[in-house]
Parts: structure tokens; sequence; C-alpha cells
């Protein structure tokens, strides 16, 4: 019998065996679903400074077709400023019509902190994009966050908490899907593939582990959402019975030819969210070109990380 490899002070672990293996159907599931991603890239990157250029996206699919897209854009400045003898890391929004209030963080035991904090605002200006798809809706809905549910912030925490209650003052439910899980079983093979076996190539769902924390209250499964897909995803929602429709819902979503088993809606919000590496090049170009004050002076500073680019030019 495996188990998820969690901490099982965090989390209640259900046993991976036949029986806990869910049959999936579309009974459940809700017809309207705002999926909800964000991108990133890198502008300029220094010791003290990052500036990057931010995305979020939310795709809007009723009755199995795409309703709409929104996408907001803008640059995120992440910096570091330093108060006796100890340094802070704050990121803030410039130029943006995207929702985030400035936030900080001592990014303690973080190799690079800078990042970190500028993960954290983009994860918050995507909860705040999942708050405005609410408004899309019509009710008994869905959410769905691309990732998980699990919180790394106090703000964060406070965040997700706060779309929650929204969402249930509609009927509607938040959930999420992670693109990838590094997550083990204790039978030292990977929790997918522990989940995999158990449903012969079925489409259905494992709920793994349920958490107990502050940080990460949500139950966690592996599931197949398409009888022909290659993959299984980890997904998450508040409770059993958000799960159930969270599956159902996704199962709906899941059957493009493109990428059987992978909800439609969250390709659409990846691909209108992401940054490109010719679009951050250009970009990075305009900005090297006009910029002045204290992004003028970030572009000196990232003198002291830029040597070894060059030579990889030569």
């Amino acid at each position: 019998m495996a188990y998820a490899l969690m901490s099982k002070a965090e989390y209640a672990l259900l046993p991976i065996e036949t029986e806990n293996w869910r049959q999936l159907t579309e009974a459940d599931g809700q017809s309207e679903v705002a999926f909800i991603d964000g991108g990133n890239s890198a502008i300029i990157q220094a010791p003290t400074a990052e500036l990057h250029k931010i995305r979020t996206a939310i795709a809007v699919i009723k009755d199995n077709k795409l309703a709409s897209i929104e996408r907001k854009e803008g640059f995120l400045l992440a910096k570091a400023t330093v108060e006796n003898g100890k340094a802070k890391y704050t990121a803030e929004l410039l130029e943006s019509n995207l929702d985030l209030k400035a936030i900080s963080s001592e990014a303690t035991g973080t190799e690079n902190p800078l990042a970190k904090v500028t993960n954290e605002a983009r994860r918050m200006c995507e909860i705040a994009a999942a708050k405005e798809a609410l408004k899309m809706l019509n009710g008994r809905g869905v959410i769905v966050l691309d990732g998980t549910l699990e919180t790394f912030s106090e703000s964060e925490r406070k965040a997700l908490n706060e779309l929650t209650e929204a969402a249930a003052a509609k009927n509607a439910i938040v959930g999420a899907v992670a693109k990838t899980c590094s997550l083990l079983a204790d039978t030292s093979e990977s929790l997918i593939s522990a989940a995999e076996k158990l449903g012969g190539g079925k489409e259905g769902y494992i709920i793994v582990a349920k958490g107990k924390s502050e940080k990460h209250k949500a139950t966690v499964a592996i599931a197949r959402l398409n009888r022909f897909s290659q993959h299984s995803f980890r997904i998450e929602a508040a409770d059993e019975e958000q799960l159930a429709k969270l599956a159902a819902s996704l199962k709906r979503q899941s059957n493009d030819i493109a990428f059987p088993g992978y909800p439609y809606g969250l390709v659409m919000a990846d691909e209108f969210a992401r940054i490109s590496n010719s679009e951050a090049a250009l970009q990075k170009a305009k900005t090297m070109a006009t910029a002045k004050g204290h992004i003028r002076q970030l572009l000196t500073e990232a003198r002291a990380l830029n040597a070894h680019s060059i030579l990889d030019r030569l």
C-alpha cells in the first residue's frame, strides 16, 4: 500500500489503492468555468532589483465554448533595501492595469529572494484576476487557478481566503490544476505513476491527501481527465464534494485533440498569459532605449551580473 510522500504533520494521507479510485462523470460538472494563469519574464536583473514584464489571463468557457478572454499586464519592480543590516525585499507594479498592493518579504533562507517576492506578486495578481473572473460567471461556476492552492505568505493566504469566500457567496467553487507534479510516493516512484497504475487507463481520480494546516487547506488528488490522455495531473479543491465537481467540470474541458486530458481553458489562459523569449528581448531593447531615472540606474547595476551572458555570445 502506497502513500504520498508528504508531511504527516500537515496532511492527512490516504492510501493509494484501487478501492479509492473514483470514476469520472460529467453529471456533476459545471457549464461555466473560468481558468486563470499568469506569466512573467525578467527585463532587467541586477543584485539590488529586477524589472519584470508581468501578465495575467482569464479564459472563460461556457457550454464547452470559449466565451471570452481577458488579459491584463504591466511591469513589476522587485527591489532590495537594507535597514539595520538586514535586507528587505519589496515588489510593486509600474505602468500596469493589474491589481496588486505593494508586498514585502524578508525572504529568509531563500537563494534568490528577488525571485521569491516576484513569484509571490505574480500569484497575488492571479488571485486578483480570479476575483474578477467571478463577476463573469452567472453562478454555480468554477474558478480554476494554475498550480496548487498552497500558500506561502500571510498576504497570499488572506487573498486566497477572500477569493474562496467570494466564490462561496455565488455558489461557485475554487480549484487548481498543476501542470507538473514532482511529488513522490513512499514506494520510491512518482506520485503520478503510483496513482496511474490504479486507473487502468480509465478516466478518474484518487484523493491522496487532505491539508490540515492554514497554509494549504485543500483536498489533493491525482486525476486522469481523458481516457486517451497520456498524462495525469494534480488537482485540488477545498473538500471532497467540491473536488468531485471540479474533476467533472475539468473532464468536460479536456477533449481537445492537441492535448487530450488537459483542460482547454488552461491551454488558452497559458497562451495569453505567456511572455515569450522574443517578446521579452524586444521589451528589453525598448527599455534600454527609453529608460530614465531609477530604471536607467538599474541598467547600470545590471552589469554586475551580465558578464557571463556576454561571454556566451563570443
